[in-house]
């Protein structure tokens, strides 16, 4: 117990057996999710499940640091992208704001994909922190899945870079929260030490501009799926009331 609840060891191995078994797992959930999409809507009991898991996963993260005492503002506040959608997905699923929805999806499910397939993850594999770390991001994805595939939530192009100018918004703050306690949220001061996508995107502080561009485009792809239609927006709609 000690050892799989302890700090861990440079143990993760990158698109390793276990990676890619968690990859098959989480997909297929996902796909079940788009099948049985009719079946799914209106069942309460699915909400509880997304919420619970966010919850625990967060709570336990938060837990685990303390435990082992290595919890500091510098590394573990919730400001990296994935930990405020993991926040905001808890919002989304206790209020089912529409507004809120165009947030999670574009960026809760584009930066948990990234985050998946390139996780900033250094403990082996069935270790606490290496489980917590994928089914935190998981649930994330399936969140705003459920949102976009069972409820039928849609993004009107006013919400989409709506939704741009409140990350900019978002990432100045953060950016000045860096500097005050020295610290690398977003990873605006620096690129992360582990691979990502990051290392192809030139020296700071011009990657940070081309991952712009970069997100803009993941953006668009997961966008067309739910983008309203403009045939249907009317006054009143209730499928659209914010």
């Amino acid at each position: 117990m000690e050892s799989w609840f302890g700090p861990g060891t440079s143990g993760f191995n990158m698109f390793g057996s276990e990676h890619v078994l968690i990859l098959i797992l989480i997909v297929m959930v996902s796909v079940t999710m788009y099948v049985l999409r009719s079946r799914l809507m209106g069942k309460g009991g699915v909400k509880r499940i997304l919420l619970a898991g966010l919850l625990l996963s967060e709570i336990s993260y938060h837990l685990w640091a303390v435990y082992n005492n290595i919890w500091t503002m510098q590394f573990f506040l919730p400001l990296q992208l994935c930990s405020l959608n993991i926040l905001l997905s808890i919002v989304l699923l206790l209020t089912d704001n529409r507004k809120l929805f165009a947030f999670v999806y574009l960026f809760g499910l584009t930066g948990a994909i990234q985050g998946l397939l390139t996780p900033e993850l250094y403990q082996e594999p069935w270790h606490f922190r290496f489980l917590q770390y994928f089914i935190a991001h998981a649930f994330i994805v399936w969140t705003a899945l459920y949102y976009g595939i069972v409820k039928t939530f849609r993004i009107s192009w006013a919400q989409f870079f709506m939704s741009f100018l409140w990350l900019n918004v978002y990432a100045l703050g953060v950016y000045l929260i860096n500097t005050a306690i020295g610290a690398n949220y977003l990873f605006l001061m620096k690129k992360p030490d582990n691979a990502s996508l990051m290392d192809y995107l030139g020296p700071h502080p011009w990657y940070i501009l081309a991952l712009e561009l970069v997100a803009l485009c993941l953006c668009l792809l997961v966008f067309i799926p739910v983008k309203e239609k403009s045939h249907v927006i009317r006054k009143g709609h209730p499928l659209f009331k914010a």
